[in-house]
């Protein structure tokens, strides 16, 4: 509650005069902050001096809302108080927070002290109002301008051999990808995307491009290549395979072939569930496409495979809900897919496999080594030391050596 006087002295109302009482016959009909086209509200005068003032008319920042919001989400409908105390002290602190780093400087920082303030006045609410912040990356875009430096929208660029040029053929100045922003024009609109590639492939591009934590590239070659990716898996499954909920294991010889692929479908639903939790979502989105193209690869049919495939489908739901329940439902699976409960792992195939070590030197290779899955730098050296046969290789006249975990170990002298 602030007033500007006429004299060009601004002061805070005096306290007598509070609390300030808004007006009740608001005109939202037209643009801009109502009270400021108030016709006599605004007005008033000093009560020390009787110079004619007006009244601050920006009374709520956005960000005071946003500090203690989350409290009244708390008690939405309490129709007494704020929020109560039985809510805050069964819903408080807030789990999880995710957003932006604009969020982490401000929004975090002006909840404290809300927090603090709110303590002090006899509220039950945490001092620490947030467990866990996870601040995520920001959506970037090229930008294009004109040669008089107008903002172009990239769904009005067209790139030629010769460079870029709006829809009316005038030449563009391609620009460095930046925050996606109004005033730079290089958003997209999400409902062409939606309406042209579908929400899935929308969701499953923005997960899979890289790490929540990073900026994401907005690309319309990877969003064409994931909607291929889904429109491939689509196709190969849609009324071709049976929903299947339970596979046992004990009744059903698997072959070679067979037993590799459920050792690897165990650790994908471990895996990917652990990806899942720890917000590495892009990591999540690889085991899948992994588990997908091997499945595709041993186009085989049967129960095992319906399983696998079922197994694919509901891991795959919470990122792409109506392709995956489509294809349940075309399948004979009738119920919605987040009703069933989360696929479970056979511990017994986590247990550790082996694998093939390349060992080369200066990038040449010399033998190979069958070590077990997960196996560190350090004891592949104590094995080589160790086996007679690798006798005549000495390990400490190498200035480097580098290891790729599972895969390679080269000397490099």
């Amino acid at each position: 509650p602030i007033i500007y006087r006429e004299d060009g002295e601004i002061l805070p109302v005096d306290e007598s005069d509070l609390p300030v009482v808004l007006p009740k016959d608001i005109d939202f009909s037209k643009p801009g902050n109502p009270l400021e086209n108030h016709p006599t509200w605004k007005y008033t005068k000093c009560r020390k001096t009787g110079l004619k003032a007006i009244r601050e008319t920006d009374t709520l920042d956005t960000f005071f809302d946003s500090s203690w919001y989350f409290l009244r989400f708390c008690s939405p409908n309490s129709q007494t108080e704020p929020f109560k105390k039985s809510s805050t002290d069964y819903w408080m602190p807030v789990d999880q927070y995710i957003g932006g780093i604009e969020h982490a400087i401000l929004h975090l920082l002006y909840s404290r002290f809300f927090c603090r303030a709110l303590k002090v006045c006899g509220y039950s609410v945490p001092i620490e109002p947030f467990k866990k912040l996870l601040t995520q990356g920001m959506v970037c875009h090229e930008t294009f301008q004109t040669e008089k430096k107008k903002w172009v929208e990239p769904d009005n660029v067209i790139k030629k051999k010769d460079g870029y040029f709006s829809l009316s053929g005038e030449k563009l100045i391609k620009g460095r990808s930046e925050k996606m922003s109004k005033s730079k024009k290089n958003i997209v609109d999400p409902d062409y995307i939606i309406k042209k590639y579908g929400a899935d492939t929308a969701r499953l591009f923005m997960i899979s491009d890289s790490p929540p934590e990073r900026d994401l590239e907005w690309s319309e070659e990877g969003i064409k290549a994931t909607h291929k990716f889904l429109k491939k898996i689509f196709e190969h499954l849609n009324n071709s395979f049976e929903f299947t909920l339970i596979f046992d294991r004990k009744n059903y010889t698997l072959n070679e072939a067979e037993l590799e692929l459920y050792n690897f479908l165990n650790k994908t639903i471990f895996s990917y569930s652990e990806d899942i939790k720890n917000y590495r979502l892009n990591n999540a989105v690889a085991k899948l496409r992994e588990l997908s193209n091997l499945l595709i690869k041993l186009e085989k049919k049967g129960s095992f495979f319906n399983y696998c495939w079922s197994i694919f489908l509901r891991l795959v739901n919470i990122i792409t809900p109506h392709f995956s329940q489509e294809l349940a439902y075309n399948a004979g699976f009738k119920k919605n897919l987040h009703e069933i409960s989360w696929p479970n792992y056979d511990s017994k195939s986590l247990q550790s496999s082996q694998v093939k070590i390349v060992v080369q030197i200066n990038g040449k290779k010399k033998f190979i080594l069958l070590v077990n899955e997960g196996v560190e730098k350090d004891e592949i050296l104590e094995i080589i030391k160790k086996d007679k046969q690798y006798k005549s290789l000495d390990i400490n006249k190498f200035k480097r050596i580098i290891y790729v975990n599972n895969k390679i170990l080269n000397f490099v002298g």
